[in-house]
């Protein structure tokens, strides 16, 4: 089978369209979303429905989290543009795409494969860490059932191998086949599609081959410029717009 995973999609619905479109010429028979659907970007509820119509299967990111606590919490862990967006995002959603957003988990396993946001560390939105070197990378490994996981939260496409003989490597995401015969563990990051930060601003995700162990990264071009004058015209930070055009 065929499978395309994408997350971090953060309201950006010009980038994921593009995305979307992509996976499905490829021929995935399946997509994944590792969440963090809304935040940052300006059309949260557009990309809400977009995955919810197409029936693509997502977990629950911190942003999507953050966007269910009503409360409209100061104390939340994150810069104030972030928070801005947050409660931005709370004001625009419908009940019923707040209902889609609850209704998802934290963590899936289909046919074999991990899914998480953040890390198998922590599961149920206790706190939210990055997977970006070995020794985070090691907390979620010693948790990772399967010979296979994909991660989103770190908006970086890389790849962790974790082996008895060299311990964990990372490495940046690129097309390669993984050793499906070994003992070995893999998690891959996608990368993001709504807001990368590695630097290419081009959209962000994957496709897997669950028979060959292919992975191949997929980066597309989409509406950059849009994207950012919905963010200016929303009366959210100019920084969350200009990032887009960097990748960072």
């Amino acid at each position: 089978m065929l499978l395309g995973v994408l997350g971090d999609i953060h309201g950006n619905i010009e980038a994921l369209t593009s995305v979307y479109d992509k996976l499905i010429d490829l021929g995935c028979q399946r997509i994944v979303c590792l969440g963090d659907i809304v935040g940052y970007g300006a059309s949260p509820g557009e990309c809400i429905d977009f995955l919810k119509d197409r029936d693509i299967i997502c977990i629950k990111g911190n942003h999507d989290f953050f966007t269910l606590d009503h409360q409209e919490k100061i104390d939340w862990e994150m810069k104030d543009y972030s928070r801005d967006a947050i409660i931005w995002t709370q004001k625009q959603l419908t009940e019923e795409q707040f209902n889609w957003l609850e209704s998802l988990d934290y963590h899936l396993k289909i046919d074999g494969i991990q899914f998480v946001h953040s890390s198998m560390e922590t599961l149920e939105g206790e706190y939210w860490p990055y997977v970006l070197d070995a020794k985070t990378a090691q907390f979620h490994f010693y948790l990772q059932e399967c010979q296979v996981a994909f991660c989103g939260h770190v908006h970086i496409p890389l790849l962790f191998t974790c082996s008895a003989s060299n311990g964990i490597k990372m490495e940046m995401l690129k097309a390669i086949n993984i050793d499906l015969q070994s003992d070995n563990k893999y998690l891959i990051s996608p990368g993001a599609v709504g807001q990368p930060r590695d630097s290419d601003w081009r959209a962000s995700s994957v496709t897997y081959d669950t028979l060959s162990g292919r992975i191949n990264p997929v980066r597309m071009e989409y509406d950059v410029m849009e994207s950012k004058k919905k963010i200016i015209a929303a009366g959210l930070s100019e920084d969350l717009a200009e990032r887009l055009s960097s990748g960072i």
